[in-house]
């Protein structure tokens, strides 16, 4: 009897030590997070409409860094680059890597990351400049306005398939009004940047709504919780239309799915923004028909 207790015991204590040498295994190896969705941003493409004084402005400023950078602030996304200028370097750097001056150690050929997806972006229209007039009877005096303004063409490349996944339009503008100056003075660099900021956050969250739509984490009383927090366009006041998604649709000609068959069950108003989430009053529907993974979209404009 007494061998039977002994014998139970230490089958005990070594499930006991199995199960603790299991989780300490897990506390010291935690899962590791999925990998980031991996997209590059081509060169830029202006069109022939926009004129050579101007498409030297566009070509020679910040704009498809601004678009990276607001890629890469999301933390949604894997920042890769195709600048020609850009490889050109890496190019060198690894045939430089491969010589008998180099230790070997890094630039290896064949090791660069390929993108999921390529951001193609053409210029449609630009301009940008400073408007001035003298004032009458004010010697010296000027009524000078700022201005710029941008229209983009975007289209969403998938690298496995080739197929355009997406293509939308990005429009900004900056204005800073008529205002009286001692000089005409020249454009306004701030107003450029103004404007190619807001074309890059609106593109990079156009991009995430296709690829990656906001969706809906948490439902409290009247309340929810969404996964978009203060690197994204939201703002405190935005109305978003929350869908309930149904089933796939399928073109029947191509067998292409099309998306699901939204329903639309309330509208939310942003009321606090995170640094990764978001919180949002139901104003509109049944709170207790809301759920986690419903998805918010910005109401239509007719």
């Amino acid at each position: 009897m007494i061998h039977k207790l002994l014998s139970g015991f230490n089958i005990f204590l070594s499930i006991l030590m199995m199960l603790t040498i299991t989780s300490a295994a897990f506390a010291q190896s935690p899962m590791k997070p999925a990998p980031k969705y991996r997209v590059a941003v081509g060169d830029l493409i202006i069109s022939d409409s926009v004129s050579k004084s101007q498409a030297d402005i566009i070509r020679k400023s910040t704009l498809l860094m601004d678009i990276e950078n607001a890629f890469r602030n999301t933390r949604k996304f894997d920042v890769l680059t195709r600048r020609a200028s850009h490889l050109d370097a890496i190019l060198k750097e690894q045939e430089f890597a491969s010589s008998d001056l180099s230790a070997g150690d890094a630039a290896q050929s064949g090791q660069l990351k390929n993108a999921q997806a390529i951001i193609n972006v053409e210029v449609l229209r630009f301009s940008f400049g400073r408007s001035a007039k003298a004032v009458p009877n004010l010697e010296g005096k000027w009524n000078v306005s700022d201005y710029c303004s941008l229209e983009l063409s975007v289209q969403i490349i998938d690298t496995q398939s080739g197929s355009i996944n997406a293509a939308f339009p990005i429009t900004a503008s900056s204005g800073s009004g008529t205002y009286m100056s001692n000089s005409r003075g020249g454009s306004s660099s701030s107003m450029l940047n103004k404007t190619l900021d807001k074309a890059s956050v609106a593109l990079t969250n156009a991009f995430s709504d296709t690829v990656f739509p906001a969706l809906v984490i948490k439902v409290q009383g009247k309340q929810i919780w969404v996964n978009r927090g203060n690197d994204s366009a939201m703002k405190m006041g935005d109305v978003f239309e929350i869908f309930q998604p149904g089933e796939d649709l399928i073109d029947p000609s191509t067998g292409e799915n099309l998306g699901s068959a939204e329903m639309s069950v309330g509208r939310a108003k942003v009321v606090r923004i995170n640094p990764k989430v978001t919180l949002m009053d139901i104003i509109s529907g049944d709170p207790a028909q809301i759920q986690p993974s419903f998805i918010l979209r910005r109401p239509v404009k007719i």
